[in-house]
C-alpha cells in the first residue's frame, strides 16, 4: 500500500467521487418512490464501480495480483447490476444463473491470468470485452421496450455507444506495452484514455439514467392523478383528455363510444354491503381491461358507470364487443353475492360525428344507455335504436 496518495491519484479519484454522487441520486429517487425497485440496482452498480475504481487508483491492495482480482470483482458486479437495473426498468431481467455464469467465467479468467499465468493483456481483454458484450446485449433487449418515449431512445443509444466504447478502446493496449505492476500501469496511454472515456461516458450514462428515473417518477404521479384507484381504469378527467386526442386523430375514424352502467348497483350495495359492490366494480373493470386493444380507452366516469372508446370500430364491431362484455359479466359469480343473483350491465353505443365534442358524444351514449335501462336492463342499445347484430365469440376473459 502506498504511503500516501499522490496528486495524480487525487485527480483520478474525482471519477469514483462523481460516480458515488450518481449512486446517491439513484438511492434518493428510490427512497422517494420505492415502487421503482430498479433504482436499487443502479445505485448499487455505481457504488460498485466507485469502489473498484478507487481500489485500482489507490493500489489497494498494492500487490498487483490481488488488486487486479478484487477491483475486477467490483467492475463485473457494477456492469451486471447496471444491466439488471436497465432491464428491470423495462420489465425484463436476466436469470440469476446467467449472472452467476458470467461472474464465474470472468473472475475465473482474471484469477488464472493473474496467479497461474500472468498476462495483463488477456486480463484487460477479458474484462473489457465481457463488459462491452453485456452492455450491447442489454441495449438489444431494451430496444423492444422503448415504447416511443424520447428518454428511452436516448438511453438506448447511450447504452449502445457505452458498450461499443469497450471494443473501440481495448485495441489501444497494442500502442504501448502494458506493465504488470500497478503503479507503472497507471501511467500508460491505455489507462489514461480508459479513465477519460469512463468519466465522460459514465457521466452521460448517469445523467440519462437519472433523467429516465425522474421521468418514471413523474409518470407515476401522473398515473396516480389519472387512475381510479378502485378499478385501475382512467378517471373522467383522464378519459376526456385521451378521448380528445383520439377524436383529433383522423386515423381513429370510425370511432365508437360504449357507455356501461351496472344494473341495480345500489341494491347490491344495500343488500350485500359496499365491499361486495366494490368487488363487482373491480371485476367489471378487469373484464373491460382484458378486452381493450392498445389504442382503446377505458375509464370509470361515475359511481358504477364505465365507458369504452373504440378507435377504428364500426357499429357492428362495437356492438359485438359490448354484447360480449355484457354476457361475460352476467356469467360472473361473486363470493359475497348469492350465486342465484346475476350481476348485469346495460350499455349504449354512440357513433362519433365529425366535428362533435367529446362531451356531446358522451351525452349521446348516456342517452342510449338509459334507453337500455328503460327497455328492461341487461341489454345493448345502438344507433338507430333497436338495431342489433349477432355477437360471435371474442377473446375476452
Amino acid at each position: 500500500m502506498p504511503a500516501q496518495i499522490t496528486p495524480n491519484q487525487l485527480v483520478q479519484l474525482i471519477i469514483p467521487g462523481i460516480t458515488t454522487v450518481f449512486s446517491l441520486g439513484f438511492a434518493c429517487a428510490w427512497l422517494y418512490d420505492r415502487r421503482l425497485r430498479y433504482l436499487r440496482f443502479l445505485s448499487a452498480s455505481f457504488v460498485a464501480f466507485a469502489l473498484g475504481s478507487a481500489m485500482q487508483i489507490c493500489h489497494l491492495p498494492d500487490e498487483w495480483r490481488l488488486n487486479a482480482l478484487i477491483s475486477a470483482t467490483f467492475y463485473v458486479l457494477s456492469i451486471q447490476l447496471l444491466a439488471e437495473g436497465v432491464l428491470r426498468r423495462a420489465g425484463l431481467h436476466l436469470r440469476l444463473a446467467t449472472h452467476a455464469s458470467m461472474f464465474a467465467l470472468v473472475l475465473g479468467g482474471m484469477y488464472y491470468f493473474s496467479f497461474v499465468t500472468s498476462n495483463l493483456l488477456v486480463r484487460v481483454y477479458i474484462l473489457n470485452l465481457s463488459a462491452g458484450l453485456l452492455m450491447v446485449f442489454t441495449a438489444v433487449r431494451f430496444r423492444k421496450r422503448c415504447n416511443g418515449r424520447i428518454v428511452n431512445h436516448v438511453l438506448l443509444w447511450v447504452l449502445l455507444i457505452f458498450g461499443a466504447s469497450f471494443f473501440i478502446r481495448t485495441p489501444l493496449t497494442t500502442i504501448q506495452p502494458l506493465p504488470h505492476s500497478t503503479a507503472p500501469f497507471a501511467r500508460t496511454i491505455f489507462w489514461v484514455l480508459l479513465q477519460l472515456s469512463l468519466a465522460l461516458m459514465g457521466a452521460v450514462l448517469g445523467l440519462v439514467l437519472l433523467a429516465a428515473a425522474m421521468s418514471d417518477v413523474i409518470d407515476r404521479l401522473t398515473l396516480e392523478r389519472d387512475l381510479d384507484s378502485l378499478t385501475e381504469t382512467l378517471n373522467r378527467r383522464a378519459f376526456e383528455r385521451m378521448a380528445g386526442r383520439r377524436v383529433a386523430d383522423k386515423r381513429s375514424y370510425p370511432l365508437a363510444l360504449i357507455a356501461f352502467d351496472i344494473d341495480n348497483f345500489k341494491s347490491i350495495n344495500d343488500r350485500y354491503g359496499h365491499a361486495a359492490g366494490d368487488a363487482v366494480l373491480r371485476r367489471f373493470a378487469a373484464i373491460l381491461r382484458a378486452a381493450v386493444r392498445e389504442k382503446d380507452v377505458v375509464a370509470r366516469i361515475g359511481g358504477e358507470e364505465f365507458v369504452l372508446l373504440l378507435p377504428g370500430a364500426d357499429d357492428k364491431f362495437a356492438y359485438q364487443i359490448a354484447e360480449r362484455l355484457r354476457t361475460v359479466l352476467e356469467s360472473s359469480r361473486f363470493n359475497d353475492i348469492e350465486a342465484t343473483l346475476c350481476v348485469t350491465t346495460s350499455a349504449g353505443i354512440a357513433r362519433y360525428r365529425p366535428g362533435e365534442a367529446v362531451g356531446a358524444l358522451l351525452a349521446r351514449a348516456d342517452h342510449l344507455l338509459y334507453a337500455a335501462k328503460r327497455a328492461g336492463r341487461n341489454r345493448v342499445v345502438t344507433e338507430p335504436l333497436g338495431q342489433t347484430w349477432s355477437a360471435p365469440e371474442l377473446d375476452i376473459v
